[in-house]
C-alpha cells in the first residue's frame, strides 16, 4: 500500500558534474517515474530555486486567481471545471516555446508580465 505522503525528489544530481552523480540521476529519474504511477505527483527538493522566488510566484497566482472569472477566462489557456463536475478546479498553463513570443501572460497581477 502507497504512503499518504507527498513524495519529495532530490535533484541536486542534475546540479552537480561529477561522475559519480550518474548513479544519483539515475536513481532521482527512477523515482520521479514511480511518483507518477503511485501517486500523480510530487515535489521536489534541493533544485536551487531561491525561496523568496517561490513565495513571491505564490502570491502572484493567488493573485491571479483571485480576479474575477471574465478576465481569466479571456486568457487561451485558462480551464476552470463546469457545476457539473464533483470538484471545482482551476488550471492556468504558461507554455514556453521557442518558435513563438511569450506573450500570454495575464495583465493582473502586473508582476506575472
Amino acid at each position: 500500500m502507497a504512503s499518504s505522503a507527498i513524495p519529495t525528489i532530490d535533484v541536486s544530481p542534475y546540479f552537480r558534474s561529477d561522475e559519480e552523480n550518474e548513479e544519483g540521476k539515475k536513481k532521482a529519474m527512477e523515482q520521479i517515474r514511480e511518483a507518477c504511477i503511485t501517486y500523480g505527483f510530487f515535489q521536489i527538493a534541493n533544485h536551487g530555486i531561491p525561496l523568496d522566488s517561490l513565495s513571491t510566484t505564490m502570491d502572484m497566482y493567488k493573485t491571479f486567481f483571485a480576479t474575477s472569472d471574465e478576465e481569466k477566462l479571456s486568457l487561451p489557456d485558462y480551464l476552470k471545471s463546469t457545476q457539473e463536475s464533483a470538484g471545482t478546479y482551476e488550471h492556468f498553463r504558461i507554455r514556453f516555446s521557442s518558435s513563438s513570443a511569450f506573450d500570454v501572460c495575464p495583465n493582473n497581477p502586473p508582476p506575472f508580465r
